[in-house]
């Protein structure tokens, strides 16, 4: 592949690159910052910034990586067809999660904190074999509806690999704003291991609650900058793969509003969502920090193209693997509210660990 020999040249040169295509896209981009990409400045501006690719980790200032080239190329478009394979448990890491959930649970009860999101670990080697930039067209196979990304940072020492489906923040050449609100989680996929249809989902209270509160989160920023005018679309079941989520668009003509600088305050009013953070936002921040004993990094994060093209597209880090070497670091979190259960948002977390494995691990 062409884009592999620029991708290997351009880590070998020192270079940030950046290696991606957006849900349903007809091609893929390969970016280079010669640079090696640097972390914006404290009241940067979306606006302000060049054409180029954004990184943000869940809390801290994000990575800019100039677009010194942008090449584009094709990837596979067809459904892929690997099996999806039930994922070995790990007992010591399923003790630690799910005395999280408990503790977060109780959390919950005593209030303020109304929900929060708990992330885990998985780490496992790589096939002898692996190849970035094969991983990322087999991810775009089989996750065509996701933005699927490679991503090196130098200062990072690693690549960072993602499929996920969560628009954070859009805005098309046409003035167009988009974010969506995405929450509650179950497979996509029966016992047999054949895909589900969205219109056979059924939501419980507890998963139909947790995607409410990402929306009214959304809806509360648009409150903020005194915001009226838009449209909710949802929610509905939408499929990613091996899981069915609920989703809620929101859309915004910021042309015909003469808003532009709408993707910006967004921005910075939305992340961290609710949807990987939780609510009130303060109180679940700080209940994450003292009970994961990881650092989730990138993982939470955002990512995507800025002003290439007059658009932008920032994605939520979700379904995200962080691999040094031979070795991939697998991130998944879910959602915990009153209702939940350990052993379930255990398994969530499996099964959206598995949106990776069953791509990179065979």
């Amino acid at each position: 592949m062409k884009q592999g020999l620029a991708w290997e040249e351009g880590i070998a040169k020192g270079a940030a690159v950046a290696a991606w295509r957006l849900p349903h896209g007809e091609e893929a981009f390969l970016l280079q910052d010669f640079s090696g990409g640097t972390i914006v400045e404290e009241g940067w501006k979306l606006a302000d910034l060049a054409a180029g690719f954004l990184a943000a980790p869940f809390i801290g200032l994000p990575y800019f990586l100039h677009a010194d080239t942008v090449t584009s190329f094709s990837l596979q478009t067809a459904e892929n067809f690997k099996p999806f394979v039930n994922p070995v448990e790990n007992p010591a890491k399923k003790t630690e999660f799910m005395s999280w959930v408990s503790e977060a649970i109780a959390a919950i009860k005593r209030g303020p904190l109304q929900k929060v999101v708990l992330s885990r670990t998985d780490e496992q080697n790589l096939p002898a074999d692996f190849n970035v930039m094969a991983a990322l067209e087999e991810l775009g196979a089989a996750y065509p509806n996701a933005f699927v990304c490679a991503l090196f940072i130098p200062a990072l020492g690693g690549i960072w690999m993602c499929a996920t489906p969560e628009i954070l923040v859009e805005q098309n050449a046409a003035g167009i704003f988009r974010t969506i609100s995405l929450a509650g989680t179950q497979s996509g996929v029966d016992a047999d291991g054949f895909v589900i249809s969205p219109s056979q989902a059924r939501w419980s209270q507890k998963e139909i609650e947790e995607q409410a509160f990402v929306s009214r989160y959304i809806i509360d920023c648009f409150k903020k900058i005194r915001l009226r005018e838009y449209t909710e679309i949802g929610p509905k079941t939408i499929s990613t793969g091996n899981l069915l989520h609920l989703k809620t668009e929101y859309l915004v003509d910021t042309k015909a509003m003469d808003f532009p600088q709408l993707p910006g305050l967004m921005l910075g009013l939305l992340h961290p969502t609710s949807a990987v953070c939780g609510t009130p936002k303060q109180e679940a921040i700080d209940f994450i920090s003292k009970t994961e004993s990881h650092d989730r990094a990138l993982y939470s994060g955002y990512l995507g193209p800025v002003n290439l093209g007059d658009a932008t597209h920032l994605f939520v880090n979700l379904r995200s693997v962080a691999i040094r070497g031979n070795k991939a670091v697998f991130y998944a979190g879910c959602g915990i509210t009153e209702d939940s259960v350990p052993e379930k948002e255990w398994h969530e977390t499996q099964m959206k660990c598995q949106t990776l494995q069953r791509v990179l691990m065979q």
